[in-house]
């Protein structure tokens, strides 16, 4: 007994010439896995480096903030006590200064020590650029 042909399916030769232009295409078409690789871990590298030197310009940051935070506060607070020197050594008598320009050095400083350390403190720690 004869099984009747699957209208479904098609013969072997028909197939074969179907699948014939597939399988030289896919020859020309192939991609080199190795040089895809070694593209992706060159790429993965570069991004790794990258977010290295990231992460070492930002513990830099860190480590100047800190060493010029205790700088700009032994500047001020040195500044001031320079400035409270002068008030006394003039109430002792062992400088003579009129009071408009003891006023005048007393305001004048404090603003200058104060606009100094307000700016230093602003660049050091800045919202937009801090972590």
């Amino acid at each position: 007994m004869k099984t009747p042909p699957n209208p479904v399916v098609a013969p072997v030769d028909e197939a074969k010439g179907l699948l014939q232009p597939l399988l030289e295409e896919s020859i020309a078409t192939r991609v080199n896995v190795k040089d895809a690789n070694v593209k992706e871990v060159k790429v993965l590298d570069m991004e790794e480096e990258f977010s290295r030197a990231q992460l070492k310009r930002l513990l830099d940051d860190n480590r100047a903030r800190k060493v010029f935070s205790v700088i700009i506060f032994v500047i001020t607070v040195l500044w001031m006590f320079l400035v409270l020197f002068i008030v006394v050594q003039c109430s002792r008598g062992v400088f003579t200064l009129s009071d408009g320009v003891l006023i005048a050095l007393i305001t004048t400083t404090t603003a200058n020590v104060f606009g100094f350390f307000y700016v230093v403190v602003n660049y050091l720690f800045n919202k937009e650029k801090s972590t």
